[in-house]
């Protein structure tokens, strides 16, 4: 016995070193369990499309303060949720994000701060010269069912503003915030099929614009007067919407 007691040591050693090679092999050779970012991910892939996306406008206040209005919401979303993502003059990355519960209306709004506010003392970020906005809709289990999302140029004191394919000039500085924007939606019925845009333009300043507008492409460009569009070429005071109609 004693002679048989070495070799069954032996014996058991190896059984163990086998079971726990295959077992850290199993381990080892296991897929990778996928995180919430990536599954949220996959879920982002469903873009809104311009009939369905809501109409999007960021309008400068005072100060560094911005209103988020989000309208024509339709899917009928539990929650919107929106990220807003701005460099400052320093090259900082800055942003914003929160969630606006439509409750039953196909509209709603967010104010916004574009810097920080501690104990009655506010820090506006410098020198923003734009940014990009997304909207993420979700579903009563949190689920992304569709998202939009646009770009924006912001300009103070100038002769012009510039957003993709808008172009928008000024016989003189306009006095305060200028924002021009895509607005992801319409705030009405398009006037036909749209080939560029939609655009929108707006200012911190209670003086009505009117800029020269162009939209680069081929087609009319129509802006919406509030209840209706309207051909225009050049000149105009319709700024909250515009688009460009294929020919």
């Amino acid at each position: 016995m004693n002679r048989a007691l070495p070799i069954l040591v032996v014996v058991v050693s190896l059984l163990g070193i086998i079971g726990g090679g295959f077992l850290a092999f199993k381990k080892l050779s296991a897929p990778p369990a996928k995180s919430v970012t990536e599954l949220e991910v996959k879920d982002e892939t469903t873009d809104l499309t311009l009939e369905d996306s809501p109409y999007t406008t960021l309008v400068p206040g005072p100060s560094c303060e911005y209103t988020l209005n989000v309208s024509q919401i339709k899917r009928s979303p539990n929650s919107v949720e929106y990220e807003i993502v701005y460099k400052n003059g320093e090259g900082v990355t800055q942003g914003a994000t929160g969630t606006i519960k439509p409750a039953g209306s196909t509209s709603a709004s967010k104010k916004i701060l574009f810097g920080s506010e501690s104990s009655g003392k506010r820090r506006c970020d410098p020198d923003v010269s734009g940014g990009a906005i997304t909207l993420r809709y979700r579903n009563d289990a949190g689920k992304v069912i569709g998202k939009a999302n646009a770009k924006f140029s912001l300009v103070e004191n100038g002769t012009s503003v510039l957003i993709d394919k808008l172009s928008v000039s000024f016989d003189k500085k306009a006095t305060g915030k200028v924002l021009a924007m895509g607005t992801m939606g319409l705030p009405g019925a398009a006037p036909g099929k749209v080939s560029e845009g939609p655009y929108g333009v707006f200012t911190s300043s209670a003086a009505k614009l009117s800029p020269t507008v162009k939209i680069s492409g081929s087609g009319d460009l129509y802006v919406w007067s509030g209840t209706s569009w309207g051909k225009v070429t050049g000149r105009t005071t319709n700024l909250s919407a515009l688009v460009l109609q294929a020919p």
